[in-house]
């Protein structure tokens, strides 16, 4: 039933976006219109108003102006506005021309901001692509159909990605995202979920583990035979009230009455570690067998302390994740606990939903398992390679089906991490990425090709079909040999090309670069076919093909390109893990990271590679096959 709503209220979303040329008996809003606003407006209507006319300002080229009395044609926002918002959804909109004048009205902290951006998105073709790239055409004047009636309610109460343009304020407003760990929303444009005292693996610091190491060791985990600090124990009541201490605290010190809501993270350390004595596993062992029952029995626990002390709008979160991601039976989470299950080991080659897909069709057991207990689920969902990072990652046909199938099974709330660490590894295609990720988590079920489409144009310039072309390759190509994609890597199970289809892709990009119509353009074309060569320089395709005598220096070109690019990594945590390699011309890109000098083989594999070298021009006939072999490809490529 809930996949059938859902798919209404898209057709209900979506019947709007009409063509503006066919729109019948349309209002031409122009410069002369006014912006109305309440006599004292709250905060939340103050920016609201003002975002609204400073753009309106810039696309007719004229100041617009701001009434609290109703005169002429206007655009009424927040409580000037005469619409009902009696079954508009907490933090949602309504945009509705009634008798010839635009009223928009939201909810919550956040959906009278959401229906002016959606207005000046939906009329007035304002997109924001990239935190330095907005699209905001300037006319005379715009039309809104006269029938308009648009009602959105929130897909998702928290939306969060990192990757880069998503950590910008504007971007994030623009594009639905309100999560608080890469951001910080002002009040008045709503504010961000917050999570207090930590994102995630906080259980050490909760329960103060290393404190207690050798004066309680009762409190640590008992794992294999022996008290380790890497995870508490559990079933220990002292250690239960430190938790709950600690969050209090946080709680005391940062609580916000006024924020949708707040988080605290109460959630395992990132390994295996779990306590195994008699008190965990006998309840385990009467909840299903599962690790996660001791986790759910220890956060309800907090989450009723919480509840208790009159936080009404704060959650507990803990993981469905690794060894506590299945769901455990005789015991539920309270209703003030967020379960966030994480798709650490899925294939994202197929979708969740993939039903030949194993490692999909186990998590879509636990997420079904998870939503018959709790009505607070939400999702950490993965997007990137983090074993070689600048190393393309073919998973663009999966992104929007996945937020669909969260949203069909009750997720309230996704975090899509991607590469956080850009910052010092940025050549892939993090900016087209982090765009999908969040328009689909304001709407999974948009127009996404259209998105993909205006973003590639106003990010490569002209000749960004030719980059849709090399993007679809690699989405119909992606993964190993039967198309499972996972986020720890090599080439060989990244993509599976053919020479002919590497040779259209070399001319996809050549030709991008050359249609290019900016400077900024080709630098974006440029940066991004780094990690299409990284991919070709750990297989050996193309100028780095042994028919290739020059690929020794090839291959020194892509090094200096990741230098200039400032990739200080390859891969997650791994600052610096491929500047000491001595063999840079000798060894594939996706080895790099290894073959430092005092490594075993290092130097031998220089050694014979040098010699190898001294030969190849002779060996390879001073590229002569190399050029004949480039020849056959680009006659019969098609």
């Amino acid at each position: 039933m809930k996949k059938i709503v859902s798919v209404l209220l898209c057709f209900v979303l979506t019947a709007s976006f009409v063509p503006l040329a066919f729109a019948a008996n349309g209002l031409q809003v122009d410069g002369s219109w006014k912006i109305l606003v309440p006599a004292s407006p709250n905060a939340y209507e103050s920016f609201a108003a003002e975002k609204l006319r400073s753009t309106l300002s810039q696309v007719f080229g004229t100041e617009v102006e701001t009434a609290t009395e109703a005169s002429g044609r206007y655009i009424a926002v927040g409580s000037a506005a005469a619409v009902d918002l009696s079954e508009v959804a907490a933090n949602g909109y309504r945009i509705r021309v009634i008798d010839g004048n635009v009223h928009i009205g939201g909810t919550g902290v956040r959906g009278l901001q959401a229906g002016v951006y959606r207005f000046l998105e939906e009329f007035c073709g304002r997109k924001v692509y990239t935190a330095k790239i907005t699209v905001l055409p300037t006319a005379g004047s715009v039309t809104v159909p006269a029938d308009t009636d648009i009602v959105y309610a929130p897909f998702f109460e928290y939306t969060d990605t990192d990757w880069l343009s998503p950590r910008d304020v504007e971007y994030s407003m623009a594009n639905g995202l309100n999560g608080g760990t890469y951001r910080r929303l002002p009040a008045e444009m709503g504010g961000t979920v917050n999570y207090l005292g930590g994102f995630c693996h906080t259980m050490g610091g909760l329960c103060e583990t290393a404190k207690y190491k050798d004066t309680h060791p009762e409190y640590l985990a008992l794992h294999d035979g022996e008290r380790t600090t890497d995870q508490p124990c559990l079933m220990n009541p002292d250690v239960l009230e430190i938790a709950k201490g600690n969050v209090l605290k946080l709680l005391e010190n940062g609580h916000d009455p006024s924020a949708s809501v707040q988080i605290v993270s109460v959630t395992q350390n990132d390994n295996y570690n779990y306590c195994e004595c008699d008190a965990c596993k006998a309840f385990e062992a009467a909840h299903g067998g599962v690790q996660s029952a001791t986790m759910i029995n220890f956060v309800n626990q907090i989450a009723d302390a919480v509840a208790e002390a009159g936080y009404e709008n704060v959650a507990i979160d803990t993981f469905a994740y690794q060894y506590t991601r299945q769901a455990p039976t005789g015991i539920v989470p309270r209703d003030n606990v967020i379960v966030r299950l994480c798709t650490i080991e899925c294939c994202f080659g197929h979708t969740l939903d993939d039903p030949s897909c194993e490692d999909n069709t186990a998590l879509m057991k636990d997420l079904h398992d998870w939503n018959g207990i709790c009505d607070r689920i939400y999702v950490w969902d993965y997007t990137t390679n983090y074993l070689h990072t600048c190393m393309v990652f073919p998973d663009f046909g999966t992104i929007q089906r996945n937020m669909q199938v969260f949203y069909e099974n009750g997720v309230k709330g996704v975090y899509e991490e991607g590469n956080y660490y850009i910052d010092s590894c940025n050549v892939e295609f993090g900016e087209l990425r982090a765009y999908m990720i969040a328009k689909c988590l304001q709407d999974p079920y948009c127009d996404l090709d259209s998105e993909i489409n205006g973003f590639l144009a106003s990010y490569y310039g002209p000749g960004w079909k030719h980059i849709r072309t090399a993007v679809d390759m690699y989405t119909e190509h992606g993964g190993d040999e039967n198309g499972h994609l996972h986020i720890y890597l090599g080439a060989n199970h990244s993509l599976q090309l053919t020479d002919r289809e590497i040779y259209k892709i070399d001319e996809c990009w050549n030709a991008a670069k050359r249609e290019a119509a900016t400077k900024e353009q080709k630098a974006n074309v440029i940066r991004s076919e780094i990690s299409w060569r990284f991919w070709k320089a750990s297989m050996n395709k193309s100028e780095f093909s042994i028919l290739n005598p020059n690929r020794f220096e090839e291959k020194q070109k892509l090094y200096r390109a990741l230098r200039a690019h400032g990739v200080t990594t390859l891969s997650e945590g791994g600052y610096g893990d491929y500047y000491d390699c001595i063999c840079i011309k000798y060894a594939p890109a996706d080895e790099w990271n290894a073959y430092e000098a005092d490594e075993i083989g290092a130097k031998t594999r220089r050694f014979f590679s040098r010699i190898l070298e001294r030969f190849v021009h002779l060996l390879a006939a001073f590229g002569l096959y190399y050029k004949i072999y480039n020849t056959f490809l680009s006659k019969t490529g098609d």
